[in-house]
């Protein structure tokens, strides 16, 4: 944890001597920003995990208890429907890519991923049809059968909403870690802001059929490495399971293993972008190594759950806007001497320069072809070769 931090650069770390890499994932204390006392310390803390590591646990934030477990309950309850249930909210159906992706539609880096999901997105109008193609990652949900999980819609926007004001909150403080004004990000942002959450459910691997096969180095591919699109994702892993891992900037892969009653928080590239790449979009997978499903005492743990909710700029920003705030010179300073061995998913990155829709939509074109292939073919080839001559060329 940092102990001092300065205008002119970091103190040593536990992590590092230099601060230009990270060893563990660092824990923040909500409440000390709450007291006159401690919020200088927590703005330090706050600053090197958004320069330095690009992930933080989150504690003693006012999620209601009750309202967290509502959501998990209701979640799981969807997760373990039949599948036949589960289909009636079919992605594919959805031009927004909202609903039920199945096990094995959807990829990373072209490798199929291990994992099922379903989307769901704060209240917000389909875009028009004079309006950009890329604005339909916006739209209404796909939701359940009331009579298949009782109260999921209700749990899931009250949940959203929850972490909505989480997320107002951190817009303040991670402004005022950069030795920002207050109210230097909300420009950026709808009001309420687009938030998106993913119901995640990694199954227990089966030594007879696994859907992820084992590498060199003992990765099983649950999601394959990548860069989140937003400003923060909000990630609460709601099992015991080991797996979530972030790669500092040597290229080393770093365990976050589950913390009870924290998040997991990760800066995406737009606030990447917003702050000229000084906060780090850290790479990160999960890894679904067989031991990982199993307690101290080799009792099974059964599936893997985990509810990250996507915190989004207004879609329709342009490289302008993304481009137009200016860092005081002592906070550029801090990663000026920085090298990346890393930047999974490079692809996408003059994407999400353009605008944060633009690179959203494109991410969900190669991350979900079904869908795209349904709703928009022409546009789906287009991106999908083009991503293979750029993997290929570099």
């Amino acid at each position: 944890m940092l102990s001092t931090l300065t205008t002119s650069g970091f103190a040593d770390t536990p992590a590092t001597s230099a601060s230009t890499t990270f060893t563990s994932i660092p824990v923040v204390d909500l409440s000390q920003a709450e007291s006159p006392a401690s919020k200088a310390t927590f703005l330090a803390q706050l600053r090197y995990a958004l320069v330095v590591v690009g992930f933080f646990y989150l504690k003693n934030t006012s999620m209601p208890k009750n309202v967290r477990d509502n959501f998990v309950q209701k979640s799981i309850q969807l997760s373990e429907l039949p599948l036949e249930k589960k289909l009636k909210i079919d992605m594919v159906n959805s031009k927004h890519f909202l609903g039920y992706s199945q096990m094995g539609r959807e990829k990373t880096a072209r490798i199929t991923d291990c994992r099922e999901m379903f989307d769901f997105l704060t209240p917000l109008p389909a875009p028009g049809p004079e309006d950009p193609v890329y604005l339909n990652v916006q739209g209404p949900n796909q939701w359940p059968d009331e009579e298949d999980v009782p109260g999921f819609r209700e749990a899931v926007e009250t949940y959203l909403e929850e972490v909505g004001k989480l997320g107002d909150t951190m817009k303040v403080l991670v402004a005022e870690a950069l030795d920002l004004p207050a109210n230097a990000f909300a420009r950026f942002f709808n009001t309420p802001a687009r938030n998106k959450v993913s119901v995640l459910k990694y199954p227990v691997p089966s030594p007879a059929k696994p859907c992820s096969v084992a590498n060199d180095e003992g990765y099983f591919q649950g999601v394959g490495a990548h860069k989140d699109g937003g400003f923060l994702t909000f990630l609460l892993q709601a099992t015991e399971h080991a797996g979530l891992e972030a790669q500092n900037k040597l290229g080393d892969w770093i365990p976050v293993p589950p913390i009870a009653d924290t998040y997991v928080v990760n800066v995406g590239r737009s606030l990447e972008a917003l702050t000229g790449a000084v906060c780090t979009a850290t790479t990160h997978r999960v890894n679904l190594h067989p031991q990982y499903f199993f307690d101290a005492n080799k009792r099974s743990l059964g599936p893997r759950y985990s509810y990250p909710v996507f915190q989004t700029l207004k879609l329709d920003l342009t490289h302008e806007d993304l481009t137009s705030l200016r860092l005081p010179a002592h906070i550029q300073d801090l990663v000026k001497d920085d090298k990346i061995k890393s930047d999974a998913e490079a692809f996408f990155c003059r994407f999400h320069l353009q605008s944060p829709g633009q690179g959203i939509f494109t991410a969900r074109l190669t991350s979900h072809p079904n869908v795209g292939r349904r709703w928009y073919p022409e546009l789906t080839e287009q991106i999908l070769k083009a991503q293979k001559e750029f993997n290929e060329g570099s």
